[in-house]
């Protein structure tokens, strides 16, 4: 399989980005020596809030009311904290949207989770690139897949929100996602935030969302409370392409160290990276190793196991050589792409 030049792809997106560029905002940098931290308070809440995100895979049916529950010691530390359904969310959608809403009646959250992609292998070879305008501020867009996944449950999940916190006033609202889930959670914040609930967001292994003039909205929204963290060389968070628009919300919080499925982190293992369009914490690994997607301080689908599925279901399907190429041809394109920006200092 052929694919098109860097140079030529690359020489496109610089072209057509040129005219749209804003001028005089910081485009990508790290923030070691600055004042973004980790403290054991925020790990011990990527722990918790990862464990929540890993029971989607297994609760994404359950009955209102029902305790959240998970085999194989999925989610220990949800399950002592008795925290039950308020409604799940597990809709015939073209987008198969899926997740549950619950109260933490310990911690005092009213919690969305949003389930991942159970084809892993499938979203990657086929993510297609394509935008669907936002109204949050001038020239905004958002990847149409996510875009259209929040829509097909954006009524359901606002309005149990809107009941769960009449009825407990004093619960705070936090929205928390694992790979695809992880996108649509921030668009749900956003949303959220826009309705007046303050919100807090952790997200895990999410993809690139939308363009520079969202993401950088984002970041700035009154009330952002936001943690996206992303594993090593997990492929999904470099997804999609930096060269074709697409940006990540601002900072990382990067597990970088350990193998694949290492879950046990210190403070002193997350590197902290700040930009929209960063290729110095996960966005500038490299390969396909999904098996770095799959494990964010927990195992992520331990009660899920026999719904994911990696391998392609279709023997045309593209090899995992060629797909790695594919990835490996997108990150290179997104350095080359990143290094002119910055060398005429401007912004994507």
């Amino acid at each position: 399989m052929r694919f098109p030049s860097v140079l030529t792809l690359l020489a496109t997106a610089l072209t057509c980005s040129a005219s749209v560029l804003p001028a005089g905002l910081t485009y990508t940098k790290t923030v070691e020596g600055r004042d973004v931290t980790v403290s054991e308070t925020d790990l011990d809440n990527f722990r918790f809030y990862a464990q929540y995100s890993a029971a989607t895979y297994c609760n994404d049916a359950a009955a209102s009311g029902a305790a959240v529950a998970c085999s194989n010691d999925g989610c220990p530390a949800v399950v002592a904290n008795g925290a039950k359904i308020i409604r799940s969310l597990n809709q015939d959608t073209s987008t198969n949207t899926a997740g549950y809403l619950a109260l933490d009646p310990k911690r005092k959250n009213i919690v969305l989770a949003l389930r991942g992609s159970t084809s892993l292998r499938n979203w990657i070879t086929n993510l297609t690139f394509l935008w669907t305008r936002c109204d949050f501020v001038q020239d905004c867009k958002l990847h149409t897949g996510f875009a259209t996944a929040w829509s097909q449950v954006q009524a359901d999940v606002l309005a149990a929100i809107a009941d769960a916190k009449a009825q407990n006033p004093d619960y705070t609202v936090v929205v928390t996602g694992h790979s695809l889930g992880g996108a649509v959670a921030t668009v749900a914040g956003v949303y959220l935030r826009q309705l007046g609930y303050p919100v807090e967001v952790y997200t895990y292994g999410s993809p690139r969302i939308g363009n520079q003039e969202f993401v950088q909205w984002v970041s700035t929204q009154a009330g952002n409370v936001e943690y996206r963290v992303t594993h090593i060389d997990d492929p999904v968070p470099r997804l999609p392409p930096i060269f074709l628009g697409y940006r990540h919300v601002t900072p990382e919080y990067w597990l970088n160290s350990g193998t694949s499925n290492t879950v046990n982190y210190t403070v002193a293992n997350i590197k902290v990276c700040e930009g929209f369009a960063n290729i110095n914490c996960n966005g500038g690994s490299l390969g396909l190793d999904t098996n770095a997607h799959l494990y964010y301080l927990t195992d992520m689908i331990a009660c899920g196991s026999n719904k994911f599925v990696f391998r392609r279901d279709d023997a045309n399907a593209i090899s995992d050589a060629e797909l790695e190429q594919r990835l490996t041809m997108y990150a290179q394109m997104d350095r080359e792409f990143v290094a002119a920006l910055e060398a005429n200092k401007t912004v994507a």
